[in-house]
């Protein structure tokens, strides 16, 4: 899930600035995720590019996107550069872990990078790295904009924000999620293509399947939001809603929630996000480097699509770029 631009009003603004400078260095919370997609933004790419990548439908993406991760290390490159740079100090080989998992935003779901941070052994996140962090993979995955939200700490981040979870029986697979979301949309559009719209498929404590998504509540009534996705996890068999009232009435939580975001049209070189990043000219380079790599297999996946070979691609051909 990511918010656009829009969804930043001059007055957030001056709050989001007084709120991290008082929380820089607190620790964020006992669990926050993260969803980064790897898919690129139309601002860098073009929409049209954009468009023919999405077409190949969420399973190659999703594909794909494991090819990223666990065989380029695009994910573990960012963490090490950050980290040999002391960017970021708290983010620990044993607090946090990534999955390709489902994100949905206005109508669309594609496969994303979704992280659990998560207090643990490794000591206690603090909120100014997860901010790093979320933007340095904004930025080396050309994203336009990133999320990241604590459910058990609505004082967490930037702003709070409502929200409420569907968990389902058995694992859930993305393209699972997809449908899901799209079944949203029959009972009520707004709740799918709607304004601010959208989903993260996570994994709750104590799970480890990713067999839950979790809703932001959009540009919606509370009540429309409740009413909405309640009907529709009611209609799965053996989904659930919750958080619920102690009447067992649906309800919603809070949220902590940040947007890590650039302007590509107006900042090109990714500015807003690297001026969030900070480091030293080196980690500048190596994190110019590791976008440049990622636009590389962006091209690498769109000639496969021109010459219809995609499956083949991901199956035997796919090389991490060097």
């Amino acid at each position: 899930m990511r918010m656009p631009r829009r969804h930043v009003t001059s007055q957030t603004m001056v709050w989001v600035v007084v709120s991290l400078l008082l929380a820089s260095t607190h620790p964020a919370s006992a669990i926050t995720y993260m969803s980064v997609e790897p898919v690129p933004s139309g601002d860098v790419v073009g929409n049209d590019t954009l468009a023919a990548i999405r077409s190949i439908g969420y399973a190659d993406l999703e594909r794909w996107s494991r090819r990223l991760l666990d065989d380029c290390g695009m994910v573990d490159s960012v963490i090490g550069a950050l980290s040999a740079d002391t960017a970021i100090t708290s983010i620990t080989p044993f607090n946090w872990r990534v999955v390709v998992a489902a994100g949905g935003f206005e109508g669309g779901t594609t496969p994303s990078f979704v992280f659990t941070l998560q207090d643990s052994g490794g000591g206690a996140v603090i909120e100014a790295d997860v901010n790093v962090l979320g933007n340095a993979l904004g930025y080396v995955l050309n994203q336009g904009s990133t999320a990241h939200f604590s459910p058990d700490n609505f004082k967490a981040y930037a702003f709070p924000l409502d929200y409420a979870v569907v968990t389902f029986p058995d694992v859930l697979s993305g393209e699972a999620a997809q449908a899901f979301f799209q079944h949203l949309g029959t009972i009520d559009e707004a709740l799918f293509s709607g304004l601010f719209a959208g989903f993260t498929q996570v994994d709750l404590p104590g799970s480890s399947t990713n067999n839950a998504m979790l809703f932001l509540q959009p540009a919606v009534s509370k009540r429309r939001f409740i009413s909405g996705l309640s009907a529709a996890a009611a209609d799965v068999q053996g989904a659930s809603y919750s958080p619920l009232k102690n009447n067992d009435s649906p309800t919603t939580a809070r949220a902590g929630t940040a947007f890590p975001e650039n302007d590509w049209l107006a900042f090109p070189e990714g500015e807003q996000f690297l001026a969030s990043i900070g480091g030293s000219p080196q980690l500048r380079r190596e994190l110019l480097v590791l976008r440049a790599k990622h636009l590389v297999a962006v091209v690498s996946l769109l000639a496969a699509i021109a010459n219809n070979g995609v499956d083949d691609y991901l199956a035997t051909q796919f090389t991490c770029p060097i």
